[in-house]
């Protein structure tokens, strides 16, 4: 999730969330994997959140649709979170849930968490 200003290694200039929203659309449509369910584990919640409040890489520079960005009704935040951090983290949700609900097959789904693992 924190890598929403970051590019990848490969070619330095794919933006690194780009590239894993590509790369979950093309798991997600895979002709062999359509009734598979996906548990998604958006990590770094810890990164994201000291970029967020930094303020010094805003999200919408790389992608302008956050500015008009409501967080949904049903988001419920972490105790004692900043609602800066509660809008950015369900944004890059919200995101991939996008590419999920796009075919509204129903027939997998996908299962969002927010995730911090350290060592």
């Amino acid at each position: 999730c924190s890598s929403y200003n970051m590019v990848i290694r490969e070619d330095n200039n794919t933006n690194r969330l780009r590239e894993s929203l590509d790369l979950f659309e093309s798991i997600w449509n895979n002709r062999w994997l359509r009734t598979i369910s996906i548990i998604l584990f958006l990590n770094k919640q810890d990164m994201l959140a000291e970029k967020v409040l930094a303020g010094k890489s805003k999200i919408e520079d790389y992608f302008p649709e956050y500015a008009n960005y409501t967080v949904p009704e049903d988001a419920t935040p972490d105790a004692g979170e900043d609602p800066k951090v509660t809008r950015a983290k369900f944004f890059i949700r919200d995101l991939f849930l996008r590419i999920s609900t796009a075919t509204g097959d129903g027939k997998h789904y996908c299962y969002p968490h927010f995730t911090c693992a350290v060592d």
